[in-house]
């Protein structure tokens, strides 16, 4: 099946001093990793739209100078699973009804029990964006501080966050966020993880191209 994104995740920026604003996540998925802003998006709702709006509940910016920055798509697998669906392939026998007979109990691997807390797909895309502010909107906007119960919103610098040891912060984020910055909207972030772990991750200018020519 064909992904569609349902996402956005913005990164809020003062290019001036370069710091960029980074939420500590208080919920999954990344649970206490700091992240960009944004979520999912609503029926009806364009992804600028859902992003202009996701920035203003979880930081009470209202910003809409949001630049598109590309799509990023992720895959998340494990061997076990995928060991367990071939041994399993056939009718009632299959891995999906088996889940379904035991509820998605104890025999998930981590992580079918990691995506069904965080309500996930294995394979799913979100919209990036970026917006830049000025250096007299950063100096009023203090942090550390609590909007709401999303987590902590601070100032990073950007090479605090992408440096390459960083472990608090979402590997794929630390690993990308410069060239985000930098990105078209017809680019393409492709990530791929087994269990927790980033295996995958490739930057495709203009890879995102067909997303747009199938609306």
């Amino acid at each position: 099946m064909p992904i569609v994104p349902a996402f956005t995740l913005g990164f809020i920026r003062c290019k001036e001093n370069n710091k960029i604003l980074m939420l500590n996540r208080n919920k999954a998925p990344w649970m206490g990793k700091w992240n960009g802003v944004g979520g999912k998006i609503n029926p009806n709702e364009s992804p600028l739209d859902c992003m202009i709006r996701e920035a203003q509940e979880e930081t009470g910016l209202m910003l809409t100078q949001f630049e598109p920055r590309g799509i990023l798509t992720w895959e998340i697998y494990s061997k076990e699973e995928e060991e367990k669906e071939k041994g399993q392939e056939k009718g009632s026998g299959s891995l999906f009804h088996k889940k379904k007979e035991n509820g998605g109990g104890g025999g998930a691997t981590v992580v079918q029990r990691a995506l069904k807390h965080a309500n996930l797909a294995s394979t799913g895309g979100l919209y990036l964006f970026t917006a830049d502010i000025t250096i007299d909107q950063y100096e009023h906007y203090r942090t550390p501080m609590v909007y709401d119960d999303e987590g902590i919103l601070c100032w990073k610098d950007l090479d605090w966050i992408t440096f390459e040891f960083n472990l608090g912060v979402v590997d794929n984020i630390g690993a990308n966020l410069a060239k985000i910055f930098e990105a078209k909207e017809d680019d393409l972030f492709q990530i791929k993880y087994e269990n927790i772990q980033l295996v995958g991750n490739e930057y495709i200018p203009g890879g995102a191209a067909p997303f747009f020519e199938k609306k």
